[in-house]
């Protein structure tokens, strides 16, 4: 796949920016700046994954998300429909009080509402090259600080961030992932160019660490992976 991504503006749009990279590899046409203006983001900066894929939903695209975070999903509700699924969700957000926590409920309670679909199954190795067989770009919630392997951080008085492996926290990021190389790594696209991987927007990491990186985005509150489409006619 052929996709193209610009450079985050700031450190809190890499989530805007990788939609954008998903919508242009579908010819789907809209600034950069006005996507960011219009994908809701959390009070302390940054987005969520299902408010991306609210956004995809809401211009007429089919969205998925694949999900292993436990905060919000329970592991025995992976065989239940979407209706019994917002179920859960609802009784889970009357029962529950930590103000991020809810706020994921309620986005993802909208998501099932706008007919997005949400899968607690296994991150197999098929379920990528099933995305990548059909054309479709996937976006990735990941730990940031494994997928890098980079020290900690967190943000000075400046609002600029500092790399610290005593006083940093992990950082979580999105990137999308668009295929495999021949040596059965994953290609992505970057939106931060500054990453300490390649500098570039581009490159490849062996499965496992992006496999791991998603697993650990529980850390940062997405641990996922969206998949967007072309709705089904």
């Amino acid at each position: 796949m052929n996709v193209k991504i610009l450079p985050q503006p700031d450190d809190v749009t890499c989530g805007p920016t990788s939609l954008h990279a998903i919508y242009h590899h579908y010819g789907y046409q809209i600034s950069l700046h006005r996507l960011i203006s219009e994908i809701e983001m959390l009070e302390g900066g940054g987005t969520l994954g299902v408010f991306l894929g609210l956004d995809a939903l809401k211009r007429g695209f089919d969205a998925t998300i694949h999900s292993v975070n436990l905060e919000i999903f329970d592991p025995t509700w992976v065989n239940l429909s979407m209706e019994a699924l917002a179920d859960k969700l609802r009784q889970e957000y009357a029962a529950k009080h930590r103000a991020k926590l809810r706020v994921a409920i309620k986005a993802y309670l909208r998501f099932i509402e706008l007919g997005g679909i949400v899968s607690l199954k296994d991150f197999k190795p098929g379920l990528f090259d099933r995305y990548f067989k059909k054309n479709v770009p996937l976006i990735a919630g990941v730990s940031t600080t494994f997928l890098y392997q980079s020290k900690r951080e967190y943000t000075n008085s400046d609002n600029m961030s500092v790399f610290d492996d005593i006083h940093g926290d992990p950082m979580g990021h999105f990137v999308v992932v668009y295929g495999e190389n021949e040596e059965k790594k994953f290609l992505i696209a970057d939106p931060d160019c500054t990453n300490p991987i390649a500098h570039d927007h581009y490159y490849a990491v062996e499965r496992n660490r992006l496999v791991h990186s998603i697993l650990l985005g529980i850390l940062t509150y997405d641990s996922l992976i969206l998949a967007v489409q072309p709705k089904k006619k």
